[in-house]
């Protein structure tokens, strides 16, 4: 069944954060005093910590970490940065947050919205790791996009080569977040977002079109450890891994798509 391998050390979960951090991102998140950038990184924080204690086992009294999740994180303004050192698995990146004090080095201070640069590199990327023995037969990675406006470039056509990648379980998924805009779809917050099925659902806002041709169908494990862990507990079945963020409370748990393909699953032992 596609998109039904348990997230392991032997078969690790592959996640790719492709993150805006052009200037708009020093403006506040609506309803809040504080920029967007410090909403994401405080909140991706929480996030990097349930995927380590995923990634952890106990043996007697000792905490064992075993290397189920790897990350890549592309920052872009005008051009595309890589944060830290590359590749990392969970514990390295934890680890590297912690000492940049609880950081991935946001600030809004790229210029530019490039937005086809940094998808190009992570394109380049995952060509390569999904051939790799430890990825080919894994759950299949999956790109987190996350940006606050309209990019001076389209990712369209390269958005599509990245999902038409596959290991032997899948086709890659991404998932995009769009801070801040409007869309015609009604709902008051995670409680009862029912997510995005259709074109007609996303005005005014042609980016919002753009982001969600850009976005997976949410496979049927991923919606069901949204709906069951009171993430998004309306999702309907075939809705887009794409979010609309209006408030904290929706970039908190849209945050959590992240961390959700294995859900509570991740641990085997392995």
């Amino acid at each position: 069944m596609a998109y039904g391998k348990k997230i392991s050390r032997a078969e690790p979960g592959l996640i790719v954060q492709v993150l805006d951090d052009s200037g708009s991102m020093s403006e506040n998140l609506p309803g809040s005093s504080d920029p967007k950038y410090q909403w994401v990184e405080r909140l991706y924080g929480n996030i990097l910590q349930e995927l380590l204690a995923r990634s952890t086992d106990l043996k007697g009294n000792t905490a064992v970490v075993k290397a189920r999740y790897i990350l890549l994180h592309i920052l872009y303004g005008t051009e595309p940065q890589i944060w830290g050192n590359g590749e990392m698995d969970i514990e390295a990146t934890v680890k590297k947050y912690t000492e940049d004090g609880n950081s991935l080095g946001l600030g809004g201070n790229l210029s530019g919205t490039n937005a086809k640069a940094a998808f190009e590199e992570a394109l380049v990327y995952l060509k390569k790791v999904v051939t790799q023995e430890r990825i080919k037969k894994s759950f299949p990675p999956m790109l987190f996009h996350l940006s606050d406006g309209e990019s001076a470039t389209d990712a369209t056509l390269v958005a599509e080569e990245i999902m038409k990648l596959s290991t032997e379980d899948g086709n890659v998924l991404i998932a995009n977040v769009f801070i801040g805009t409007e869309t015609k779809l009604n709902y008051n917050g995670p409680e009862d977002f029912p997510g995005y099925l259709d074109i007609a659902e996303l005005g005014p806002n042609e980016d919002n079109i753009r982001l969600f041709n850009m976005s997976s169908e949410t496979p049927a494990c991923i919606r069901e450890n949204l709906v069951n862990d009171g993430i998004f507990p309306n999702l309907r079945e075939g809705a887009r891994l794409f979010f609309d963020v209006r408030t904290k409370e929706m970039l908190k748990h849209a945050i959590q798509v992240v961390g959700s393909l294995g859900s509570r699953a991740d641990r085997t032992g392995k």
